[in-house]
């Protein structure tokens, strides 16, 4: 009978890979587990890495790139745009998971499920924002590690105390920036150096008290699929403030520190060149509009930058490549905008609509049980003022 089958569609932005099954209308929502080990945040360049069994157990992916990430699961990439697509395990006999970012907005498709291996983001990570996803109001569970018994965490996992300061300065100077196969090895610099006696004027992705970077969520279509989860997490800082370790690994310090090409274009045209620096190392882009470069690891896939031709001195910074002291979501360094999200129109009518809802809603909740002050750039949206 009609309507007895849902069929799912999971495809890459380039379009270039497209892949079909069909599941039960019954067996909807499907399950999904979400990873936030390290591993995963940096070979996505996302905060958690979702994925769902795909019904097609024996699914010929044999037209994408693959990517050995651990001795036990291959990942599957376009390589063309830097799609991730699918896992699988190395055993014979094992079947494939899609990522869950790739797949199409119906209503009622997924439903998180479980959130393992939160104990690698040290403050909770993405996990404080999902923890009651389901539309039945129920809490999300998260383990510390693999869905065993006795790895469960409490609803408040972490406590306060445990939290770094929401609004304290910015620091360190240097966060490491890296993709998992570390090709992609780098530097994000600090705002601090922009200080100066009031009323200096900072940048947008600046907050004028902390000096920390602005971090947002973003439900746009394009961003979900390049990446690979559902929701997409952003910062943004100038190309003066991106750069190159010192060789030895060893130093940090401002003396050590070589910035990127200082403009989009640049970027683009350095990477492009027959004769790259070889300290960009793995780093690729897919122009995915006339104004529009992505960056992506062309080994690991995990996505990197977000470059705009409009905004030609900075650049998006996927967050789940930053390894802060703080954690993964970096609160020592960034200031996030809780409870907005941008590109909402994205997600309306189908699953997705819920799911940012809750997000906006337990976000906006752990803000003002933090303490956490609203953002200068949410502000200045509330007032109506949409210059950036």
């Amino acid at each position: 009978m009609p309507g007895d089958t849902v069929e799912l569609v999971a495809q890459c932005l380039c379009k270039a890979h497209k892949y079909t099954a069909s599941v039960p209308a019954s067996s909807l929502p499907l399950s999904v587990t979400c990873c936030h080990c390290d591993s995963c945040r940096h070979a996505t360049g996302a905060m958690y890495l979702p994925d769902t069994a795909w019904p097609n157990k024996e699914e010929d992916l044999s037209a994408l790139e693959k990517y050995s990430f651990s001795p036990n699961i291959d990942e599957f990439f376009c390589k063309s745009c830097g799609t991730r697509m699918f896992d699988r395990g190395t055993k014979p006999g094992s079947a494939p998971a899609v990522i869950t970012g790739v797949l199409q907005n119906e209503p009622n498709l997924l439903r998180y499920e479980k959130h393992i291996f939160v104990a690698d983001t040290r403050d909770g990570g993405a996990s404080m924002w999902l923890r009651k996803s389901h539309p039945e109001g129920n809490a999300v569970k998260r383990f510390t590690r693999r869905d065993a018994p006795g790895n469960e965490l409490p609803t408040d996992w972490p406590s306060d105390f445990e939290l770094p300061d929401a609004t304290a300065t910015a620091g360190p100077e240097f966060t490491p920036l890296y993709c998992h196969c570390r090709g992609v090895n780098l530097l994000l610099k600090g705002a601090a150096d922009l200080a100066g006696p009031p009323p200096q004027k900072v940048p947008f992705y600046v907050d004028p008290k902390s000096y920390k970077y602005l971090a947002s969520f973003d439900a746009c279509d394009s961003c979900r699929i390049s990446i690979g989860a559902d929701m997409t997490l952003w910062t943004f800082a100038s190309l003066t403030h991106i750069g190159f370790p010192a060789a030895e690994q060893a130093s940090t310090t401002s003396k050590s520190f070589e910035s990127l090409p200082q403009t989009t274009f640049d970027l683009k045209a350095a990477v492009a060149s027959e004769t790259r620096d070889p300290r960009l190392g793995t780093l690729e882009f897919y122009q995915s509009s006339p104004d529009v470069e992505r960056y992506f690891c062309s080994r690991c896939a995990a996505t990197v930058f977000y470059a705009v031709h409009e905004r030609p001195n900075i650049v998006d910074i996927a967050i789940g490549l930053l390894d802060h002291p703080s954690g993964s979501r970096a609160e020592g360094l960034l200031h996030w905008s809780l409870g907005t999200a941008g590109h909402l129109d994205d997600v309306e009518g189908g699953w997705r609509e819920h799911f940012f809802n809750g997000v906006k809603e337990e976000a906006e909740q752990w803000r003002i049980e933090r303490g956490y002050p609203k953002t200068a750039r949410r502000i200045k949206l509330e007032s109506g003022d949409t210059s950036m």
